[in-house]
């Protein structure tokens, strides 16, 4: 993604952000980029067949769909530290696992991942993996409200294209959605899966179902309006796409402060994701927040900038050294 011209950087946002339900989406997301259809769909497919982007899908809210998510954390020593992430990251619903890494010789966790699984198997998936990476303990920190969520790159800044949730999210401890038929279960699997690239892109997806494609529309206006949905689109590899720096903020914000400082961090357009998460033993903070940049030094002088702008104490910046798995969830399988 270098020396993009302004309608194909228009173009990367567009995709990112996700097609309309429309019968003709692509058509539609071109015209409003200034590009030609074709064109569109062949920058599209060009990320794809580099390796920039990871894939074209739907990104569903897991807890909407019935799931339990949350991030953990370990602290294992450096001689086992590849062994046990191997462990971590043989488990199908872990999506994310990382080892981070911060200045000021602290001796924070070190393996950080995100598991996802149906929320009446989540506490067993997660007693098993703490059974086998014994006896390293790992701490649980789910997300208690999310300020700002999904990750969109802007090749003209090389910085995150703002799109800020000013306030915190009131469903998030919701129940879910009721149960999915089959065929509701049939359009999660498809869709979130690496999907073909074509001017009339649900009508492949709807014959392949075996429903007609305007109750596939329709299913998935629904689930966009009621949250189930949050787009179907392009999902970059952010090293790949020359933001190879990323860092986990984090800073320890009294609980009647929480709110204020989650959206001011928020509105800072480098943000891509802002979460409050409980505090643990092991790692006294609770405001997250992830921030990527070229490099780790615009990394670490981000991080201090948003510490200033938000008027935050001094917090914790952990720098992601190894990437061990990164992967969409999937759903309705095994």
């Amino acid at each position: 993604m270098i020396n993009w011209n302004s309608k194909e950087a228009a173009a990367l946002v567009a995709l990112q952000r996700g097609i309309p339900i429309t019968e003709a989406p692509f058509a539609e997301l071109a015209q409003a980029s200034g590009m030609g259809e074709a064109d569109f769909l062949a920058l599209a497919q060009g990320l794809l067949d580099s390796g920039e982007a990871r894939r074209f899908g739907a990104v569903f809210d897991a807890r909407r769909l019935g799931y339990r998510s949350a991030l953990c954390a370990m602290q294992v020593p450096s001689p086992d530290l590849h062994r046990i992430a191997a462990i971590v990251a043989a488990i199908p619903g872990v999506t994310h696992a990382y080892e981070r890494g911060g200045a000021g010789g602290q001796h924070w966790p070190n393996l950080w991942f995100t598991l996802v699984a149906p929320s009446a198997d989540f506490t067993q998936t997660l007693d098993s993996l703490r059974t086998n990476c014994a006896p390293h303990p790992i701490d649980e920190l789910p997300a208690l409200r999310r300020f700002k969520i999904d990750v969109v790159f802007d090749a003209r800044t090389r910085d995150r294209d703002e799109r800020v949730e000013p306030r915190p999210q009131p469903h998030l401890n919701a129940a879910p959605v009721a149960p999915l038929d089959t065929t509701q279960q049939a359009i999660v699997r498809l869709l979130q899966g690496g999907l073909p690239l074509n001017a009339r892109f649900f009508a492949p997806l709807a014959e392949q179902l075996n429903i007609p494609e305007a109750a596939l529309l329709t299913q998935l206006r629904g689930w966009q309006d009621s949250g189930v949905l949050r787009r179907i689109g392009l999902l970059l590899r952010h090293r790949k796409a020359g933001f190879k720096a990323n860092g986990m903020c984090c800073w320890d914000v009294p609980g009647d402060d929480i709110t204020e400082a989650g959206r001011r961090v928020a509105a800072a357009r480098e943000v891509t994701h802002c979460y409050e998460r409980p505090r643990s033993e092991r790692f006294p903070f609770r405001l997250y927040a992830m921030i990527h940049t070229p490099s780790w030094a615009e990394t670490q002088a981000l991080f201090q900038r948003i510490t200033h702008d938000a008027a935050l104490p001094p917090g914790q910046l952990l720098l992601s050294l190894t990437e061990f798995k990164k992967t969409s969830m999937r759903f309705f399988e095994g």
